[in-house]
């Protein structure tokens, strides 16, 4: 697949072909290397609601506790 630079504003941009499922608004983090572009998708930080998570600790198993703990 192939996309064009170009100017938007004072900045520049590529248009992301459809094919590719990307939508307005998506968040990503860009970075150079060497002459190529990766772009990563931006994801929530997963411990940042900390409700999201009560009760979680009561949920592992005691075999689960064990085996985690067992290198300690």
């Amino acid at each position: 697949m192939e996309t064009t630079i170009r100017k938007i504003g004072n900045s520049v941009g590529a248009i992301i072909p459809s094919e590719l499922n990307a939508e307005a608004g998506d968040n990503y983090k860009i970075v150079k290397i060497g002459d190529s572009f990766v772009l990563t998708p931006l994801r929530n930080d997963l411990f940042a609601n900390e409700s999201e998570w009560k009760g979680f600790r009561n949920s592992i198993s005691s075999e689960d506790r064990e085996w985690d703990e067992e290198n300690d």
